[in-house]
C-alpha cells in the first residue's frame, strides 16, 4: 500500500493510483474537464493541477500517480489561481453563448427558451415550472413587463422577434384555468418568521420564495388590498385585477399572512418587527409623486394617486379637458384611463417622442384612442381661472445628452404659451419616502433605502430591502427578481450561513458576430410572421376598462413558441467549463484576441456538433476509441485552429455510430451536446 496525505488527511491506497483517485476516496473534490473515468488521462486542461510538496511545480492530479509519503494540497491561493488561469485560457478561444440574447437581457434571469421550449413541445405544465423558478407572478407581468427580451431576440435579424411576453401570460392564464393550478412545494417548517413591510410585486415574490424554504412570512401594507403598483398604479385595461387577485391567492395557499391597512410608522415600527421576527424584508415601493416643479404646482393631480383613485373608486371629476404631463408608462397610463373616462387628453413631454421612457405601443395605443402627443414643452405655471386651469408653458430644444444618455431639454427664449384645461395630472416620476427609513436607523440613498445590490442586505442586521424601496421607480418585473433574491439572502442568514446572496454565473457572450457566422445560425430557420395578438374593438376600449391586449389561442401560442431558435448553449445550466468558471471567478474576457467560428452540425440524428466550443480535451475522442467506434473521433488541425472531427471526412453519423450520447454526457463543454438537452434546463 502507498501512503499519502492530502489536505492534511492521511490515507493509504493500492499502487497505480492517480492523486485524483485517491482525492475521490476520501471525498476531496478536485475539478475536472478532460476526465473521462476508466479511460486512459490526457491532462490536457491542467484544471485538475495540484501542489505537492517537494516539487517546483504544479500537477495535473488525473495522471500523477500516488507515491509513498507524498503531502497533496487540493486548494491553496497558487493552486486556485493556476485554475483559474487555465480556464480563462479555455474560454479565450470558446466561440459560444451561456444564455440566448434574450435571457440575458432579461432582469430576473428568466430562462426563455427553457419555457418556450415546454409550450413548443406541449407541455404547458413544465413551461409554467421553469417561469415559477424566477418569477412569481408570471401572468400579471407576463401583461405589464416591458419585455426587453423580445428586443434582444434574435429572430429580429431575420423576420420578427417573438411575442415572448404574450407566451409567458398564456403558460401562466392556462395554468390557472386548470384544476389544481401550480403550486411550488414547501419544506418543512422552520419555525422562523419573516416580517414583510409592503405586499406589492417585491413583498409579494420574497414570500412566494420564502414559504418554499419553509419560513412563515406576514406581510405588512397600509393599502386595504394587496397587490401595490400592480393593483394601484397600472390600469385594469392592462392588468384586470381579477387576474392578480388569482396570483396573490397562491402566494396565500403557500402560508403567507396578510397584514392589511397597517401603516409603518403609525400601526407599527421596524424596531418593534425586530423584535418580533427573526428577519425583515422592506419592500414599501416608490408612490410618492413628483410634482410639477413650477409654481401652482398644487392645483396638479398626482399620476399614481389619480390611477389610485380610479382603482378604489374614488374617480375624480376630471371635466372635458385634460393635459397629462410625463412621457413614462405612468403618464400613458393616465391618459388612456382620463380618455375612458370621456375626456379630450393631451399629453405633453418635454422631449421628442424618441426619448419617451415608455413602451412605445403604449404611445400608440394611447394615439389610436384619441390621446394627442405635443413633444417639446414643459410647463411654467400652473393658474386657476373662473373657467378651470391655465397651464403656461415654454417650448423646449434638445441640448447634449444628460448622465441617462439622453439629449437635455432647453428652454426657448421667449416660446411662452398658454392653453387652458380643466385638469392637470402630474405623472413625471415618483420616489420613495425615505425619511420614515432613516428615523429608523437605515441608511438611504438618493433613490431609496441603501441595499446591497447582490444580497439586499441594509446596514441594519436581518433586515434586507429591495425593489422600488432601493432603486426608485422602475420596472416591476425588477422589483419581482429582487424579492426573490431577497428570499435567497434572508434565507442564508436564518439559516447562520454566509449572506451572499444569489450565485452569479458566469457567462461568455459571442459577439459581434461576422457574416458567416450568422449564416450558420439561421441556415435552417424558415421567416415566419410573428403571431398578431387579439385586441379589443375601438368602441369598446373607449368606454369601459376591458382588457386591451387579449390572450393567445392554444394553437396560436405552440405555432409562436416554435418559432423560438432555442438560442443559448443546450448544456448552460449544467456546463462543466461555465460551473468552474463560476466556482473560480474566472474572468471570461482576460485573455482576448481572435476565437473560433461559430458552426453546427446537425447531420447526426442524436446528437448536434459545434466545433466553436470545443476546447480540444479530446475525451470524446478516447471514449469513442476505448468502445471501439470503426471510425470514431480524431484531432485535426495545427496550433489554435485544432478541433475534434470524423476522420477522412466521414460525417458524424457515420463516425459516431453507438457512443454518441455517450461522448456529448462527457464533453465539458456544449461542443457536443443531445439534441434534446434542451431540457436540462427545465429540470
Amino acid at each position: 500500500m502507498i501512503r499519502l496525505t492530502i489536505d492534511g488527511r492521511p490515507m493509504a491506497v493500492e499502487p497505480g493510483t492517480t492523486i485524483l483517485g485517491a482525492a475521490e476516496w476520501l471525498g476531496i473534490r478536485i475539478p475536472t474537464m478532460c476526465h473521462v473515468k476508466g479511460i486512459e488521462p490526457a491532462s490536457s486542461c491542467f484544471v485538475c493541477a495540484v501542489q505537492i510538496e517537494g516539487r517546483s511545480t504544479l500537477s495535473p492530479a488525473c495522471a500523477m500517480p500516488a507515491a509513498d509519503g507524498m503531502v497533496v494540497h487540493t486548494q491553496t491561493e497558487e493552486v486556485r489561481k493556476a485554475r483559474r488561469m487555465a480556464i480563462e485560457l479555455l474560454l479565450s478561444d470558446h466561440a459560444g453563448e451561456c444564455e440566448a440574447p434574450c435571457a440575458a437581457r432579461c432582469p430576473a434571469g428568466l430562462d426563455i427558451p427553457g419555457f418556450l421550449y415546454g409550450i413548443a413541445s406541449g407541455d404547458n405544465g413544465r413551461a409554467m415550472e421553469v417561469i415559477a423558478k424566477r418569477l412569481a407572478l408570471a401572468g400579471s407581468l407576463g401583461r405589464v413587463c416591458p419585455r426587453l427580451c423580445e428586443q434582444t431576440c434574435r429572430r429580429c435579424e431575420l423576420d420578427h422577434g417573438l411575442t415572448i411576453g404574450a407566451l409567458h401570460r398564456y403558460v401562466a392564464d392556462h395554468d390557472l384555468e386548470q384544476p389544481k393550478p401550480f403550486l411550488p412545494e414547501r419544506a418543512a417548517a422552520t419555525g422562523k418568521n419573516v416580517a414583510i413591510i409592503g405586499a406589492g410585486p417585491a413583498g409579494l415574490s420574497a414570500a412566494y420564495y420564502l414559504h418554499q424554504q419553509g419560513h412563515a412570512c406576514t406581510l405588512f401594507d397600509a393599502h386595504p388590498h394587496p397587490g401595490g403598483m400592480l393593483r394601484y398604479g397600472i390600469p385594469a385595461y392592462r392588468l384586470p385585477k381579477d387576474a392578480l387577485d388569482a396570483e396573490i391567492a397562491a402566494v396565500g395557499r403557500l402560508g403567507a399572512e396578510f397584514r392589511m391597512g397597517a401603516c409603518w410608522g403609525k400601526d407599527f415600527s421596524l424596531a418593534e418587527l425586530r423584535e418580533r421576527y427573526q428577519a425583515v424584508f422592506v419592500a414599501i415601493g416608490a408612490q410618492q409623486a413628483q410634482s410639477l416643479r413650477c409654481p401652482g404646482e398644487e392645483s396638479a393631480l398626482p399620476g399614481v394617486g389619480f390611477l389610485e383613485r380610479v382603482e378604489t373608486g374614488d374617480t375624480p371629476a376630471l371635466g372635458d379637458d385634460v393635459i397629462v404631463v410625463g412621457g413614462g408608462n405612468t403618464a400613458m397610463d393616465c391618459a388612456r384611463t382620463a380618455i375612458r373616462l370621456g375626456a379630450r387628453v393631451r399629453v405633453f413631454y418635454r422631449r421628442t417622442r424618441q426619448e419617451m421612457p415608455c413602451l412605445m405601443e403604449e404611445v400608440e395605443g394611447a394615439e389610436a384612442e384619441g390621446v394627442h402627443m405635443e413633444y417639446l414643452v414643459a410647463p411654467v405655471r400652473l393658474e386657476r381661472t373662473g373657467r378651470g386651469l391655465s397651464l403656461i408653458c415654454r417650448r423646449m430644444m434638445l441640448g447634449e445628452p444628460d448622465a441617462s444618455g439622453r439629449r437635455s431639454p432647453v428652454p426657448v427664449e421667449g416660446s411662452d404659451f398658454t392653453v387652458g384645461c380643466s385638469t392637470v395630472i402630474a405623472a413625471i416620476g415618483q420616489s420613495v419616502e425615505r425619511s420614515l427609513a432613516e428615523r429608523e436607523g437605515l441608511n438611504v440613498t438618493r433613490w431609496g433605502i441603501a441595499a446591497d445590490a447582490q444580497t439586499m442586505a441594509t446596514n441594519l442586521p436581518g433586515v434586507f430591502a429591495g425593489g422600488d424601496a432601493v432603486l426608485g421607480a422602475d420596472l416591476a418585473v425588477r422589483a419581482v427578481a429582487a424579492g426573490r433574491m431577497a428570499a435567497t439572502s434572508i434565507q442564508q442568514y436564518l439559516s447562520g450561513e454566509a449572506v451572499t446572496g444569489e450565485p452569479v454565473s458566469a457567462g461568455v457572450v459571442m459577439n459581434p458576430v461576422d457574416d458567416s457566422e450568422r449564416a450558420a445560425i439561421f441556415r435552417s430557420i424558415e421567416k415566419a410572421p410573428r403571431i398578431a395578438l387579439p385586441e379589443l374593438p375601438m368602441e369598446r376600449r373607449l368606454t369601459t376598462f376591458d382588457e386591451v391586449e387579449g390572450r393567445l389561442p392554444a394553437a396560436a401560442a405552440l405555432v409562436e413558441a416554435r418559432r423560438c431558435m432555442t438560442c443559448g448553449c443546450r448544456k448552460s445550466a449544467c456546463c462543466t467549463i461555465r460551473v468552474l468558471a463560476t466556482e473560480y471567478g474566472a474572468d471570461v474576457n482576460r485573455f482576448g484576441g481572435e476565437r473560433r467560428r461559430f458552426a453546427e452540425d446537425t447531420s447526426h440524428p442524436e446528437i448536434v456538433y459545434e466545433p466553436g466550443k470545443c476546447i480540444s480535451c479530446d475525451a470524446c475522442v478516447r471514449l469513442a476509441a476505448a468502445d471501439g467506434e470503426p471510425f470514431g473521433l480524431t484531432m485535426v488541425g495545427r496550433g489554435f485552429d485544432v478541433r475534434v472531427a470524423a476522420p477522412f471526412g466521414k460525417p458524424l453519423a457515420e463516425a459516431l455510430t453507438r457512443t454518441a450520447r455517450r461522448c456529448a454526457e462527457v464533453c465539458p463543454t456544449g461542443a457536443l451536446s443531445i439534441r434534446t438537452e434542451r431540457a436540462c434546463q427545465c429540470q
